[in-house]
């Protein structure tokens, strides 16, 4: 059994004197790589998530469910049975017990805490040497909130590099997103809501410099709004893969790479996301140089089951240098 707890620690802020901070904790399963979770995924740099590596924490400005706007510090918590994450959370007034338990919702599933991963682990383990870092507590990759969250930010990785998907992230946070509490001098936006983009004018998404994903991201945001798109029902266990993915290709703008991503971020490892970073990957580990046909590049990931994903992914992961 998971439980949480709550330990209130009120003090005004620097600038305002109805800013407070309220400090929680919710448990984890063993084993957790904190950082690794945290940072083995671009989300973690992509607005409303702001990672501070000196601190080892992931910072992230959030609108709650009751439409309350609050900043939250994540980190790493100290507990002699079990891992836990320390919340602080940064409200004007009160927090009232709704909202912060709402807080702990949002926080869970960014990190995937109710998801059993050690059959994953147990395969890293079983593959042995460098598999074995990997196993000790890495898999939970970092998502959203919300399956909106997630779709929006998936669009914009499509047909461009990262460096132009966290501009464009940033720019409709920017334009379109709530206020936080302001401290500190500090005034950072939660991401927008459906109904926030839906009703957008044409000059606010054109500030955010979407290119042709801009009506995908509008018709997007307008179905969810009106309630003819329910994507949190994606996140439904009892649905098969194949059913999701049919959903997910029905929205306008997400293809066979975004759906990919979209049944990972929900929580299906079952297929591969193949774009040219894929294929030019397996080619130069496994094929030498060489460029294979995708049912060959597939077929690499073949004896992970329903884990292919995250293989394909911290075989990359592990590979690889470069700061996200």
């Amino acid at each position: 059994m998971i439980s949480d707890r709550a330990d209130r620690a009120d003090s005004p802020a620097p600038t305002r004197d109805d800013v407070r901070v309220t400090r929680l904790s919710t448990s984890a399963p063993a084993p957790l790589d904190f950082v690794g979770t945290a940072y083995s995924h671009g989300w973690a740099v992509l607005e409303p998530n702001r990672w501070e590596a000196d601190a080892s924490l992931l910072l992230r400005t959030e609108r709650l469910t009751s439409g309350r706007v609050v900043d939250l510090a994540i980190g790493e918590g100290r507990s002699s049975t079990s891992p836990r994450l320390r919340i602080e959370v940064t409200h004007l007034g009160e927090l009232d017990p709704a909202d912060a338990a709402d807080v702990r919702r949002h926080v869970r599933r960014m990190f995937r805490l109710d998801q059993d991963m050690s059959p994953f682990h147990a395969l890293c383990r079983q593959a042995g040497g460098r598999w074995e870092a990997v196993g000790r507590g890495l898999g939970r990759l970092l998502r959203s909130p919300t399956v909106f969250e997630d779709t929006v930010k998936t669009i914009c990785t499509t047909n461009v590099q990262w460096g132009g998907t966290r501009s464009m992230v940033r720019r409709i946070v920017a334009s379109l997103g709530e206020l936080g509490p302001e401290t500190a001098g500090r005034s950072p936006r939660a991401f927008p809501t459906p109904e926030a983009i839906a009703s957008a004018d044409r000059a606010a998404l054109e500030s955010a410099r979407l290119g042709y994903r801009a009506p995908y991201v509008r018709e997007l945001a307008e179905r969810v709004a009106k309630g003819e798109l329910d994507l949190e029902a994606l996140r439904d266990p009892d649905l098969p893969t194949a059913e999701i993915e049919r959903r997910l290709r029905n929205i306008r703008g997400v293809g066979s790479y975004s759906a990919a991503t979209l049944l990972m971020l929900v929580g299906r490892y079952d297929r591969l996301p193949v774009d040219s970073v894929f294929r030019a990957f397996v080619g130069d580990r496994y094929f030498a140089g060489e460029r294979p046909a995708d049912s060959e590049a597939a077929a690499v990931y073949a004896g992970w089951g329903k884990w292919k994903y995250l293989a394909y992914w911290f075989d990359l992961w592990q590979g690889s240098q470069e700061n996200v």
